[in-house]
């Protein structure tokens, strides 16, 4: 189900995310007032607002543990695509000085494993089924095309030295790219974070028992804010997903054109 939801555009996870806690503030609004209607007005506005404190403390620490998750996951997999673009031109640069033959076999090699990784990883990744059980057969070749080669001068032994660095720098790129593409906040920290905000909606609805526009107000509030911090999360969550804030393939695609 969560997989579903960051695999749709930011504003339909954002209608869903206030959706869902407006129904939890409606939910904890009847409630409240149906018990309230059967005589326990008095003990449910006996209720201190102090009881609040720790409860929104509670939800804004763990939101915020959430988001010190998510946020930097979000950054290191656009971190990620970019070296292993760069690594990838580094490639390209170094064969320059290598042997024709061995020059044009590592482009061809190099445009094979970013078109594979556009046409196939992606879509993997942003569904969760991108493994590593196997390197890219382009770069594999491409390596042991260059490892084969017997420099001729000084120069071509550096340029061949350097290219198997940057090769074996993309596969590391790569291997933490699809690492990262499988993370996503939990489903037990959702549930957690989903019984604090009902708690808190509760809370609200029986200090507020006494009036009933006062009551759906403050609802109304807490739960837009609970609504749009849960975006927050959702949007960045799975970075490689089809839906949300997305790390697309840009720059592979620009080592391509190049």
């Amino acid at each position: 189900m969560l997989n579903w939801v960051t695999s749709q555009a930011t504003f339909v996870i954002g209608v869903i995310a206030l959706a869902f806690c407006y129904l939890m503030g409606l939910a904890a609004f009847a409630t409240v007032e149906l018990a309230a209607r059967r005589g326990h007005r008095v003990a449910l506005k006996a209720v201190s607002p102090v009881t609040l404190t720790p409860l929104a403390v509670v939800f804004g620490l763990l939101m915020a543990f959430l988001a010190a998750d998510v946020w930097p996951n979000f950054d290191r997999a656009r971190t990620f695509v970019g070296q292993e673009a760069t690594q990838l031109s580094e490639v390209l640069v170094f064969a320059d000085a290598l042997r024709p033959e061995i020059r044009l076999l590592v482009r061809r090699e190099i445009r094979d494993h970013v078109r594979n990784t556009v046409e196939r990883e992606w879509p993997a990744m942003a569904s969760g089924r991108a493994t590593l059980r196997e390197l890219p057969p382009p770069l594999v070749a491409a390596l042991g095309s260059i490892l084969a080669m017997n420099p001729e001068h000084a120069g071509q032994r550096l340029a061949q030295q350097h290219a198997v660095g940057a090769i074996e720098k993309a596969l590391e790129a790569r291997r933490q790219r699809i690492l990262l593409s499988r993370m996503s906040v939990g489903g037990v920290k959702w549930l957690v974070l989903t019984v604090l905000a009902a708690l808190l909606l509760v809370t609200i609805a029986m200090i507020h028992v006494d009036s009933l526009l006062t009551t759906a107000v403050s609802l109304a509030i807490f739960a837009t804010a609970a609504g749009f911090s849960m975006l927050l999360i959702l949007a960045y969550d799975r970075p490689f997903a089809t839906g949300g804030v997305q790390v697309g393939p840009a720059p592979l695609q620009e080592v391509l054109t190049d």
